[in-house]
């Protein structure tokens, strides 16, 4: 069945005038009769009385008129369904974020900016080391990724964007003997007991902190690990050991931590946000530039990297 028949249909049974009818639609006489008898062929019945000066729907026509309404209003509102996922107004948005990646505040105020900008976009948030994020946006289940690279390799197949750079800091137990000291640099650790990251399952910050340690003539000696950065944090107040962790860590709040500077100028970490090459999902598009507004507004002192792509 023809859809604009349908409309034409629609149109001559409200106007009941073949030449109002043909000038509302913006057309001729000709096809608008051609139209109406191609339908009335289809259903085997007549729509309409004729005659040299009335136009009235039979009953058939009556019947048919609130159907093709029906039909009209389902396309019309497919329409607009189709048009609002196109445009990012509605649909869902799968999220890829690392455990300590949420508590850095811009990770926060991104999800809450985005919430209030698109009510109707459904947000799901999982939690996953960083090279598990690459995997997954590269088989589409994810749509964006909030990880961290260190040597990561980054596929041709994908864009990571430096979103915030930040400092290690030092979480130990209060009567540390280091807890004390004005100035800490990696090298003061070389005898010290680690709570770590897990060597596997992706975690990029581990292999970060194994190599600024290597840089200085030492493996760390872990005798903890720990994926999960509230678990580092509760591990550093037992004083079993100590822990390197991202500045926004600093958030997590427990008994006799506390949380000292590295001075040397390369304990710092990266927090990317990563999409798929020439990506044309207008959702992720929308969420990442909120994210690199958010990056550069006044309040955003520290200045990220370039943008990494292969």
């Amino acid at each position: 069945m023809n859809i604009k028949h349908l409309e034409y249909f629609v149109v001559l049974a409200e106007e009941l005038h073949f030449r109002r009818s043909a000038e509302r639609l913006g057309i001729t006489q000709a096809p608008l009769s051609l139209a109406i008898q191609s339908l009335e062929l289809e259903f085997g019945a007549r729509l309409f009385h004729r005659t040299r000066r009335t136009v009235a729907l039979s009953e058939a026509g009556m019947a048919l008129l609130g159907e093709a309404r029906g039909v009209l209003g389902r396309i019309e509102h497919a329409r607009e369904t189709v048009w609002q996922t196109v445009s990012g107004e509605v649909g869902r948005l799968r999220v890829g974020f690392t455990n300590a990646s949420s508590m850095a505040p811009i990770f926060s105020h991104l999800i809450h900016a985005y919430r209030q900008k698109r009510r109707a976009v459904n947000i799901v948030l999982r939690e996953l080391p960083s090279a598990q994020q690459i995997e997954d946006l590269e088989e589409r289940e994810l749509d964006v990724a909030l990880l961290r690279l260190d040597d990561t390799p980054v596929p041709s197949s994908i864009v990571a964007i430096a979103l915030l750079d930040e400092p290690l800091v030092l979480a130990m137990h209060r009567s540390h003997r280091l807890a004390k000291e004005k100035v800490i640099h990696i090298s003061d650790l070389r005898n010290e007991e680690f709570i770590s990251y897990p060597r596997k399952g992706g975690m990029a910050l581990h292999g970060h902190i194994s190599r600024l340690c290597a840089k200085r003539g030492f493996e760390p000696q872990v005798v903890q690990e720990a994926q999960q950065a509230s678990t580092l944090i509760g591990l550093s107040a037992t004083g079993l050991g100590i822990a390197i962790v991202p500045a926004a860590l600093k958030a997590i709040s427990a008994p006799d931590v506390v949380f000292l500077p590295l001075q040397d100028s390369d304990a710092r970490t990266t927090l990317y946000i990563a999409h798929r090459h020439s990506e044309i999902n207008s959702r992720v598009t929308q969420f990442i530039e909120l994210a690199m507004a958010l990056r550069d507004a006044p309040a955003q002192v520290a200045k990220p990297k370039p943008t990494r792509r292969k």
